[in-house]
């Protein structure tokens, strides 16, 4: 007679990071002597670790080139709109691809805003002193609005003119 193995919790269409989460840990109840399963299990948990990563890279992309577009309007370029555009799609496309994510956002959202804000000062030619002086220590925008499709900072106040 044979065993039925039980389904995974997750499908792995539904929610990828989920996926790779829930079949690390079914290789870690298993553990049949011919296989590496510890390692497995660590590499696949990489790999969620690995989407979160990703995640935290479109935001900080994204929220580099709002502060570029916010405080140097005169040297704005197409460039800038297609990454703001293109980062925006990544995100949607990792969330829908792993909805798991969307309890992390937040926390990634943030830890991007302040890698943002020292890339973006360098990117605009700002000594740190500067950058620390111009550009907000917190993020002005909330996740949602620097993900809306139709939110484009507004630069008629921007302190910076190079």
């Amino acid at each position: 007679m044979k065993v039925l193995e039980p389904a995974p919790a997750v499908s792995i269409d539904v929610d990828f990071c989920a996926w790779l989460d829930d079949q690390a840990s079914a290789l870690r109840r298993l553990r049949p002597g011919a296989l590496d399963w510890e390692n497995l299990a660590e590499e696949l948990e990489a790999m969620g670790r690995g989407e979160e990563n990703a995640l935290e890279s479109h935001l900080t992309n994204l929220l580099i080139h709002l502060l570029k577009w916010r405080y140097q309007p005169n040297k704005r370029t197409g460039s800038w709109e297609a990454t703001i555009e293109n980062s925006r799609d990544h995100i949607t496309q990792l969330l829908q691809r792993s909805p798991s994510l969307k309890c992390k956002i937040d926390d990634a959202f943030w830890r991007a805003y302040r890698y943002a804000r020292r890339e973006a000062g360098g990117q605009m030619g700002l000594t740190k002193r500067e950058w620390e002086r111009c550009l907000p220590v917190s993020c002005e925008w909330s996740l949602k609005t620097a993900c809306d499709d139709d939110f484009w900072p507004d630069s008629s106040d921007s302190p910076i003119e190079n």
